[in-house]
């Protein structure tokens, strides 16, 4: 018998190791902080780039009308941000302008892709999912963005100015090796926030 102490203490080691897994939630709402900074990180991106030609003695109102969707209020408020920057005069009533802006959002969203070589999760009918159990995975989050603009006179309704389709990305990659061992890259974002 005591001789096979050290196999069942060996047998019981490696079981442990095999059955354990580590699964980080990172949120309990729908939305991960992850993820709402890569889709703010892309519309800051792409609301930098969009480009919108008007003369600086006009004034100017932003209609937002036509921009709906999940993070669009932010998206709204980089782009408004961006045109003050390039020295658009933003007056808040319709009537008071000389020029209308319009903007559209033709994008805001994550596209994710997995590569798992193992068994991936599976789902049993009910409610029971059965881990991965994987030798290597990884999963990559890349958030898009895509914004355009016109400006048209108030009065006449005729087109001023319109901007080329506006991009904006940001990603981030997670890896998981021996279902044990885990790692991310992450978005460009400050690491010390105080």
């Amino acid at each position: 018998m005591p001789r096979n102490r050290p196999i069942i203490a060996a047998l019981a080691a490696t079981t442990a190791l095999a059955a354990g897994c580590t699964d980080v939630k990172e949120s309990l709402p729908s939305r991960t902080a992850t993820e709402q900074l890569l889709i703010s990180s892309a519309a800051d991106n792409a609301a930098n780039r969009l480009r919108l030609e008007l003369p600086a003695d006009k004034r100017a109102f932003l209609d937002t009308g036509n921009f709906d969707g999940t993070d669009a209020k932010y998206a709204a408020s980089a782009i408004k941000e961006s045109l003050l920057r390039q020295g658009i005069r933003l007056v808040p009533d319709r009537t008071a302008a000389d020029t209308i802006i319009e903007i559209r959002l033709g994008a805001l969203s994550v596209n994710q892709s997995k590569t798992v070589l193992g068994i991936p999760p599976i789902t049993l009918p009910g409610t029971i999912t059965l881990p991965e159990a994987s030798v290597y995975s990884s999963t990559e989050n890349q958030a898009v963005a895509k914004f355009s603009a016109f400006a048209y006179d108030n009065q006449s309704g005729v087109l001023v100015a319109s901007t080329e389709p506006a991009y904006g990305l940001s990603g981030e990659q997670s890896y998981r090796a021996m279902t044990l061992f885990s790692w991310r890259t992450s978005p460009p974002y400050p690491e010390d926030v105080n």
